[in-house]
C-alpha cells in the first residue's frame, strides 16, 4: 500500500482516505496506535492537530510512509533552475564521486578544509543551507583525498570527511533530499569507526536513531542509544554527546508514551551541563546548549498531548539564541502548539508568526506548522485575517 498518491489535502483527510482504503474503522486504528478513539477522530475533524508520534504510529498501522500522510513526496526535486536546484545536482554528483575524487583547485590542507566545515556548521546554525550547498560539493572531493592517506592524516582526513557527510545529510534533509539524506547517513555510519575516534560512533548513533523516530519505532532506538553509549567516555567533549544521547533519549521516550522517563532524561541532560559545563558544540551537529535542553524540556509535555504542562513550563524559561533560530523557531513552533491544546487559539497564532519572524524557512516547510494552522482554521467560525495572511505566506490552502 506504500506510495498510494492519497488526494486529502491535511494529514486529517488523508488520513480518513487511507484508514478507509485499508478497511479498518477509527477504533480500531486507535487500538492498534494505542492512542484514545477521540483523538483519533479529533485528527481526523481537523479540530486536532497531529504529533509527530501520532503520524507514525498511524503511517505504521496503515503500511504507507510517514511523508505519505504529511503529503510530501520522498523523489521530490526542485525543476526551476534556482541555486538550490543546482546546489542538489553537485551534491548529487559529489557524493557518487566518493572513489572518484576531482578536486577543484590545488589541494586543500586538512586544517584550510577544517576551517571550512567549520565556517559552514555556523552557517547551518544560522539557517544560511543555499550556501553551505554550494561549498559542500567541492569541499566532500578535496577530503576524499584527505581520507584516503595513511596513518594518522587519513584517520583525521576521515574524521573531516565524516563531518561533511554528516552536514550532507542534513542540508540534503532540509531541501527534501530523502535519498541524498540516506546516502549521506549509510556513509557516516559506515567510516565512523575508520576515524580513530570512538565518540564518533556514538554520534553517528544519534542520527541514526532519527530513523527509528520517523518509523515509530520507540523503543528500537532508545536502545540503539544505549548500544551507542558505552563509546562515550567522561571527557569534556564525551559529556557533550552524553547530552545530546540524553535529548534524543527523552523525545523517544516521549512518543513511546513514558513522560516519566522522558524527564529523567531531560534531568539528566541538565545535571551534566550544569555540573561539568561541556562545550556545546564540541563537534558538527551536536548541540548540548542550555537553549536546546530548555527547547526539549518544554517540548516533551507538547509530545504527550499535555498543553497546559508545556505552557507552565516554557513560563518558566526565556528562549532566545541569535545563535540557534532554528532551535528558538522550534520551540515556538512546539508552543504554537501546546496553546492550542489549551484553547488559547490567539497565542497559538503569536507563537506561528514568532517561528517566522526567527526561522522562516523551517517555519514554511515544517509538517507539524500546515497541520496547527489547519485546526486552527477548523475551531474559526471564520479565518481571520492574520491567520488567512500567515496560511497565504507558508503556501496552506484552508
Amino acid at each position: 500500500m506504500d506510495g498510494l498518491d492519497l488526494r486529502g489535502t491535511s494529514v486529517a483527510g488523508r488520513l480518513k482516505e487511507a484508514r478507509i482504503l485499508r478497511g479498518i474503522s477509527q477504533l480500531q486504528l486507535a487500538q492498534r496506535m494505542n492512542f484514545s478513539h477521540s483523538l483519533v477522530k479529533k485528527v481526523e475533524q481537523g479540530s486536532r492537530p497531529p504529533s509527530a508520534a501520532f503520524v507514525a504510529g498511524a503511517a505504521r498501522v496503515l503500511g504507507i510512509k510517514v511523508s505519505t500522510l504529511y503529503g510530501v513526496r520522498d523523489d521530490e526535486v526542485l525543476d526551476e533552475p534556482s541555486r538550490q536546484s543546482a546546489g542538489i545536482a553537485d551534491l548529487r554528483a559529489a557524493l557518487d564521486a566518493y572513489d572518484d575524487p576531482q578536486p577543484e583547485g590545488d589541494l586543500l590542507t586538512l586544517d584550510t578544509a577544517t576551517a571550512r566545515l567549520a565556517t559552514a556548521s555556523g552557517k547551518v546554525l544560522g539557517q544560511d543551507h543555499v550556501e553551505v550547498l554550494e561549498e559542500l560539493p567541492n569541499l566532500l572531493h578535496h577530503l576524499y583525498v584527505l581520507a584516503d592517506a595513511t596513518g594518522r592524516a587519513g584517520e583525521l582526513g576521515r574524521s573531516a570527511l565524516h563531518d561533511a557527510y554528516r552536514m550532507s545529510a542534513n542540508v540534503a534533509g532540509h531541501f527534501r533530499q530523502a535519498d541524498l539524506a540516506a546516502i549521506s547517513s549509510e556513509r557516516h555510519i559506515q567510516l565512523a569507526p575508520r576515524t580513530g575516534e570512538p565518540l564518533r560512533i556514538a554520534i553517528s548513533a544519534y542520527h541514526r536513531s532519527s530513523r527509528y523516530l520517523q518509523h515509530g519505532d520507540y523503543r528500537g532506538g532508545l536502545r540503539r542509544l544505549e548500544r551507542a553509549r558505552k563509546h562515550v567516555g567522561s571527557g569534556a567533549a564525551d559529556r557533550a554527546v552524553s547530552i545530546q544521547l540524553d535529548l534524543r533519549a527523552a523525545i523517544l521516550a516521549a512518543r513511546a508514551g513514558d513522560p516519566a522517563e522522558a524527564d529523567e532524561y531531560l534531568a539528566e541532560a541538565r545535571a551534566f551541563a550544569d555540573e561539568f559545563q561541556p562545550p556545546p558544540v564540541p563537534y558538527y551537529g551536536v548541540d548540548a546548549s542550555m537553549t536546546n535542553i530548555v527547547v526539549h524540556w518544554c517540548a516533551r509535555p507538547v509530545e504527550n498531548y499535555d498543553g497546559g504542562e508545556a505552557v507552565r513550563r516554557a513560563s518558566t524559561v526565556v528562549v532566545d539564541d541569535p545563535r540557534r533560530p532554528e532551535r528558538v523557531g522550534h520551540h515556538c513552533i512546539d508552543m504554537a502548539r501546546a496553546w492550542m491544546l489549551n484553547g488559547d487559539r490567539g497565542r497559538t497564532l503569536v507563537e506561528l508568526n514568532a517561528a517566522r519572524k526567527v526561522a522562516p524557512n523551517m517555519t514554511r516547510h515544517h509538517p507539524s506548522v500546515s497541520e496547527t494552522v489547519r485546526a486552527l482554521a477548523k475551531s474559526e467560525r471564520q479565518t481571520n485575517e492574520s491567520l488567512a495572511k500567515f496560511a497565504r505566506w507558508a503556501g496552506i490552502r484552508l
